[in-house]
């Protein structure tokens, strides 16, 4: 059984690929394996993928027909023997020792069942920025509640973590859907033991020009809309309300960015800006969150007149 298995989905990303591969191989992981889930690839990236495992044996294939990005990282689940998993993009990097010095102290501490460590975003991009963490650790029953608490919903990336196997013995991706991300995670959280926030290491995540983020459609973001509604509901059920107060800023955002899209369902914004209306925070939690002023201001213009009414009010125009 390897210690880490590192998978990567590899779609048209032939001109990146090996410059991904490189980054985790040379991660001082010697008990590591590399699994490339091609999914059905026609740039050369499935004849890359080939040679990379003749180069080197950690590395090993699964040639897949097209099923999107969670149908190959659960191919990948479902062939990994490691104890630990993790996972990349094919167009992205990590730096230097990341695994190595973050999987040194998971095996010193072995009830902990999730590490997550530092990401810089949009890499080399005049925008980019890193996301730090103060190193702590968290245990029993207030994992979840933490992390509600500290936000981890703003950054549910599957790549930046090491998960414990076992997490994903009844966990899968949902195929066929975008933001597949923030769907599991929350998953994973709840069944942890423990969880690390680590300042070792760091994933370098490049921008995706062509990326689902970076193609605003109806069908492709209103997942990400569905998922921290229910956080919103789980915050409210659990009486955070600063939390609340957090999470229906971002849903009010995320509601009137998706009513902006040709083609939008309106029966379905409708009936989200009414379950949106009943989980409305108070006053005093909207001034407590710690919002932007900008943002402070149209939560508050929002609770009083409905997010519909407010995008209008402040402009907000139809692409």
């Amino acid at each position: 059984m390897a210690a880490l298995s590192v998978i990567i989905p590899v779609f048209q990303s032939a001109a990146t690929l090996e410059r991904c591969v490189d980054s985790v191989l040379s991660q001082n992981v010697p008990d590591m394996e590399v699994i490339l889930v091609d999914d059905g690839s026609t740039d050369g990236g499935a004849q890359l993928c080939d040679r990379l495992a003749l180069d080197n044996p950690r590395v090993k294939v699964i040639h897949r027909e097209n099923g999107g990005l969670s149908a190959a990282r659960n191919s990948g689940i479902e062939a990994a023997s490691g104890r630990w998993i993790a996972f990349a993009d094919s167009d992205d990097e990590l730096a230097q020792s990341t695994y190595a010095d973050n999987l040194h102290w998971l095996e010193r501490n072995p009830e902990t069942d999730m590490l997550e460590f530092p990401v810089h975003v949009h890499y080399t991009a005049s925008d980019g920025y890193r996301l730090d963490f103060e190193p702590r650790t968290v245990s029993g029953s207030a994992v979840f509640r933490d992390w509600l608490e500290c936000g981890g919903y703003n950054h549910c990336y599957a790549w930046n973590k090491i998960y414990r196997r076992s997490l994903f013995d009844s966990v899968r991706f949902p195929e066929g859907e975008t933001f597949e991300d923030a769907a599991v995670c929350p998953s994973l959280v709840r069944n942890c033991r423990a969880v690390r926030y680590s300042d070792k290491g760091c994933y370098l995540y490049y921008r995706n020009v062509s990326g689902i983020t970076a193609n605003y459609t109806f069908k492709g973001q209103e997942p990400l809309l569905r998922h921290n509604l229910n956080l919103l509901e789980e915050s409210v059920a659990m009486n955070l309300p600063v939390c609340q107060a957090r999470l229906w800023a971002l849903c009010m955002n995320l509601l009137i960015d998706l009513r902006r899209c040709h083609g939008t369902d309106s029966l379905y914004i409708k009936s989200a800006a009414k379950r949106l209306s009943r989980l409305r925070p108070s006053s005093a939690a909207v001034l407590k969150a710690g919002l932007p002023l900008k943002s402070k201001i149209k939560t508050l213009c929002s609770i009083l007149l409905g997010p519909s009414l407010t995008s209008g009010m402040l402009g907000i125009r139809k692409y």
